[in-house]
């Protein structure tokens, strides 16, 4: 059944990750106010994994099989991920750009070395992702997907213990924070697994949890908010990271991503509606999601432009527009352009 509150909840969350990418465009040197907009801000893919974790009992739990759901996450999603991946590094190898460059700053990343060769990077960065913005999803996202048995198996678990686990995983994220760099998948797998599983959760319990959707949506996020305002006096501005076994306290922006993602949920559920621009940005956004990163790096080479470093709010607004408005146009046509054996949907996931 399709529910266009999760249709709109997919392309607010494509959105709010686009501009968490754009900050060096005229919101990076931010305080105050703006600083609590950015902890809201950043840390979109919460939302994008609490919608996977409902989509995967809403749609494919009923007529889950293993093999065909890897075999439709491979075609979507690992296909054009090789496919944009191996476009990406010699560009960056041509360059000299990231860990291919001299001067390549290798602090707390663990996974790479100054020592290791061109091949050695070249699989690292296959195996990371971290060759172009916002890639380290996929490899995290395979691993969510080669587990998936284990979903289905909470799904048919009683509801009280369905609760515990999930209590019991995010107090493990609480202390565990995301890898620095999200250099590590099976650390970003553990982080956000209580939001798969929170998805999954609600997904179930739909009618009886979309009660007074309203109430629920308003002190959720208010909650959350007020996390956001929290990190900002405490100093902290973002996700936070840190190596597995070092201690660094509570992450905040995972209690406050938890309030969000589900206070956004109700939200949705609480105020359906339906717009065409709406629906083709959540209908790309698998597309957008590949293909930003490439729009952002091209606009940061671009010799004309000259990016403001100081606050500058309506530059940052129009350049999040044009990335996602160019994002959608390539996708579009390339779905209009390439038909018959070769699909858009190999090569950007639409």
């Amino acid at each position: 059944m399709f529910l266009q509150s999760i249709h709109n909840y997919r392309a607010i969350a494509i959105i709010a990750i686009v501009m968490s990418h754009s900050y060096i465009y005229g919101f990076d040197d931010t305080a105050g106010y703006f600083s609590v907009i950015k902890n809201i801000l950043t840390g979109g893919t919460a939302l994008f994994v609490f919608i996977s974790g409902y989509m995967f009992h809403h749609i494919f739990y009923k007529r889950y099989q293993y093999k065909k759901f890897m075999k439709g996450k491979f075609e979507r999603i690992i296909v054009p991920y090789l496919i944009l991946t191996s476009l990406a590094i010699p560009l960056v190898y041509v360059i000299k750009s990231g860990f291919f460059a001299a001067d390549a700053d290798y602090y707390r990343v663990v996974f790479f070395s100054p020592d290791d060769s061109a091949f050695a990077t070249t699989i690292k960065y296959y195996l990371t992702g971290r060759m172009l913005t916002a890639y380290w999803y996929i490899p995290f996202a395979i691993l969510l997907f080669l587990v998936s048995p284990i979903h289905f198996k909470f799904i048919e678990l009683s509801r009280r213990t369905q609760m515990i686990i999930i209590a019991l995983f995010s107090v493990i994220s609480i202390f565990l924070h995301r890898s620095y760099e999200n250099i590590n998948p099976i650390q970003m797998l553990i982080y956000f697994t209580p939001f798969y599983l929170a998805g999954i959760y609600i997904s179930i319990y739909r009618e009886e949890i979309n009660k007074n959707c309203g109430i629920k949506s308003l002190s959720l996020l208010l909650v959350a908010i007020t996390l956001a305002f929290i990190q900002y006096i405490q100093g902290h501005e973002g996700s936070y990271s840190k190596s597995v076994l070092e201690y660094a306290g509570i992450d905040i922006m995972f209690i406050q991503k938890m309030f969000l993602s589900i206070g956004l949920y109700f939200l949705l559920e609480n105020f359906i509606f339906k717009t065409k621009l709406t629906d083709l940005i959540s209908d790309t956004s698998f597309a957008i999601f590949f293909i930003h990163p490439w729009v952002l790096t091209t606009i940061k080479r671009l010799p004309f432009l000259d990016h403001p470093e100081s606050t500058n709010i309506p530059y940052y607004l129009v350049t999040c527009f044009v990335v996602i408005a160019l994002s959608v146009l390539i996708a579009v046509a390339l779905n209009k352009l390439l038909t018959g054996k070769v699909k858009s949907r190999y090569i950007i996931g639409y």
